[in-house]
């Protein structure tokens, strides 16, 4: 697990993790037994090793990075999804987390200035047939994005999404993202209700892209 440079822009408070999975070999003694039997039972429930891989790996991962900054003992930790489904620590209202994994990789993204979403995507997955279920008539009409550079939205606009813990496929058309000059992106919620909130682009490994998203809260503003 490695630390991941972040754009200058940033606010200070922001954290991101990254983990490279080995599929050739189980996870270790060490990762399982930091998961509790809830999240021991879930990784059971994968068919596929690769994704039993991911899962473990990346909570005993997020178990230890949040046990570190708390000074308390990784399994001890109560993390549980909130009437969102969204993974959130009990009892600490001072830190917010979220993850995201694709093939090989995985992000955790910590924050103690506001709400945070994440997302990595394998570059060369296949997107026929999405862009009309993504992209809104602002998107269209402005004419950056297209099918070369569609991953790159993709990310943003879940990791947005996630920090504002809304559903993807409920959500797509909600949000409009703008490129600026400096990895970032001026987002457009179509709801006034909904929380403002920024975002940027992280350079991770060659092959993937990756966003990270702020909602808004004291300090900065959108």
């Amino acid at each position: 697990m490695k630390r991941i440079a972040l754009p200058e822009v940033l606010p200070v408070g922001i954290e991101v993790w990254m983990i490279e999975f080995k599929f050739d070999t189980p996870c270790t003694g060490s990762d399982w037994v930091l998961l509790n039997a809830e999240e021991q039972a879930h990784a059971l429930r994968y068919h596929q090793f690769q994704d039993q891989v991911r899962f473990i790996k990346t909570r005993a991962s997020l178990r230890r990075l949040l046990a570190m900054r708390l000074m308390s003992s990784p399994k001890t930790l109560h993390i549980q999804a909130d009437n969102l489904g969204k993974p959130r620590l009990q009892a600490y209202s001072n830190i917010e987390f979220n993850v995201s994994h694709s093939g090989h990789y995985a992000l955790i993204a910590l924050s103690t200035i506001g709400a945070i979403g994440i997302d990595i995507e394998y570059m060369h997955r296949d997107v026929a047939n999405l862009e009309k279920l993504v992209f809104t008539s602002m998107e269209r009409a402005m004419g950056y994005w297209s099918s070369s550079n569609f991953i790159e939205l993709w990310v943003v606009k879940e990791s947005v999404l996630k920090a504002l813990g809304l559903g993807i496929t409920d959500f797509l058309q909600s949000v409009t993202v703008l490129p600026n000059y400096d990895d970032s992106y001026h987002i457009i919620l179509d709801q006034p209700s909904m929380t403002k909130i920024r975002a940027w682009s992280i350079d991770v490994v060659p092959g993937y892209t990756a966003a990270l998203a702020l909602a808004n809260s004291d300090g900065w503003h959108a």
